[in-house]
């Protein structure tokens, strides 16, 4: 796996190539670094970062800036899709191993994880809202202007709405 990203760089996506040669090499090298602590320093030098007598120190301030940058932070986004998308095959294989031992100490774990996707639980949630509405004085007087102008203007009332079907 630790060359998939080189392998990739004949089809970069549109964050990798906004970025300079030099920063997608320590783009990539985050992905190929040995282990997790010192990886952003690991990933300067391979890159071509500082010097050959530069110190870590340096290094993972040169390292800290780039993480910095948003063209970077897509990059790196951009990549560990890419990343995750090669792994599915692998991780499901594994998975399917997993399974196939009952004894596992995680073999429940492994099986609700599988369950969960294949038949999500699903929840109904119901909301009752009871209530009552009055009118005040003024939305009395206001009604009353109403029916009294469409009665002069000879204009039909609607039929008032029907709501849990009482007449409100």
């Amino acid at each position: 796996m630790a060359n998939m990203a080189t392998e990739q760089l004949g089809a970069l996506g549109s964050a990798m190539s906004a970025l300079t040669d030099k920063q997608r090499r320590y783009v990539i090298a985050l992905f190929e670094a040995p282990k997790t602590h010192g990886a952003m320093t690991f990933a300067a030098r391979r890159a071509g970062y500082g010097t050959a007598s530069s110190s870590r120190q340096s290094l993972s301030q040169m390292a800290h800036q780039l993480n910095g940058d948003p063209k970077i932070q897509a990059a790196i986004s951009e990549v560990s899709q890419q990343y995750i998308t090669v792994l599915g095959p692998h991780a499901v294989r594994a998975l399917k191993r997993l399974l196939d031992k009952p004894d596992h100490r995680d073999h429940g774990r492994a099986l609700g994880i599988v369950m969960d996707r294949v038949a999500p639980a699903a929840s109904t949630l119901t909301v009752k809202h009871e209530g009552e509405v009055k009118f005040s004085q003024d939305a009395s007087v206001v009604l009353a202007r109403i029916e009294k102008l469409c009665a002069k203007f000879a204009i039909p009332l609607p039929a008032p709405k029907i709501i849990d079907h009482e007449a409100a």
